[in-house]
């Protein structure tokens, strides 16, 4: 957020210094590997392709690596950094053996729950106009796209499994729902298979409703980033491993527990908030709302 609006990372910080003599800003670059002396593995540049051609950047003073948590442990593994047995299968010179690419931890979340309100609060796809939406946010800052993708509200909680020093569950709150855009982009970029969309939201489709969503914040699961091969262009493999602890699962069902109750509260209840308590197809066995049903919802 920039003046209390939002912006992009080029935006806020690059923009503002593009002028500056120590900055070069290389576009439409794929870094291949880091350059490390093979005797004191000390890095010292990167190598790149630029339009089909290899270049390489020497460092004078440090080389950071800042990729993320998918392709940081990519490129260094692509360098000969990270687990022995792993490289020496993919036929990749050793500099380092180490535990790159595990302990891989995500904030895994339980999307769907949906709340249907009886007033015209929310961000429904039909009622907005792409044009006069993108006018109002232009001219007086206001309208539906002065959202933060959507989430109007925050919360962090404490389950009955937390440690009260701090918060083990965050909500995610959006005056949507999957069901918003009558099917248009949200279930195609979530991967909903037509089943469950067509059984659970179509039929709310286009009608007010909100949604929570509880999020894991200390997950115990640890997955795991693998390279499928020695090409730098190909995507690794990413081994997730959600709920392999059964204590996170334990732990996001209390979330979502809270969650309803939250839903329950006097200051949705003057809207006529209440549950669309539809069940996912492949959690039919199960009562919606009891542990075992949840446990399924956010396993799908």
């Amino acid at each position: 957020i920039r003046r209390g609006s939002r912006c992009s990372t080029a935006k806020a910080f690059l923009r503002p210094a593009r002028h500056r003599r120590n900055l070069h800003v290389s576009l439409h670059s794929h870094v291949t590997k880091i350059l490390i002396h093979p005797t004191d593995k000390r890095a010292y540049g990167v190598e790149f392709r630029k339009n089909g051609r290899k270049q390489v950047v020497v460092a004078r003073r440090e080389v950071v690596l800042s990729a993320g948590s998918i392709n940081s442990p990519q490129i260094l593994m692509l360098s000969g950094v990270g687990p022995g047995d792993h490289l020496a299968h993919l036929q990749i010179p050793l500099v380092k053996d180490s535990r790159v690419g595990d302990n891989l931890q995500d904030h895994v979340a339980m999307g769907g729950l949906t709340f249907l309100v009886d007033k015209p609060i929310s961000i429904v796809q039909d009622r907005f106009k792409a044009f006069p939406m993108m006018m109002q946010y232009v001219v007086r800052e206001r309208g539906p796209m002065t959202t933060l993708g959507g989430v109007e509200g925050l919360g962090f909680v404490n389950t009955r499994f937390g440690n009260r020093s701090w918060p083990d569950i965050q909500f995610h709150m959006a005056p949507a729902s999957i069901n918003s855009d009558n099917g248009v982009k949200v279930r195609k970029s979530l991967g909903l298979k037509d089943s469950l969309y067509d059984s659970v939201y179509r039929p709310i489709a286009n009608k007010d409703a909100w949604t929570i969503m509880p999020l894991l914040l200390r997950p115990r699961s640890r997955g795991t980033i693998r390279l499928r091969n020695r090409n730098p262009f190909s995507y690794p493999l990413i081994d997730a491993n959600y709920f392999d602890d059964p204590f996170d699962v334990r732990t996001l069902t209390e979330g979502a527990k809270i969650a309803m109750r939250i839903s329950q509260s006097d200051v949705f209840k003057q809207f006529g908030s209440r549950v669309h308590a539809v069940p996912f197809p492949n959690c039919r066995t199960h009562r919606f709302g009891t542990d075992d049903y949840w446990e399924c919802h956010m396993r799908t």
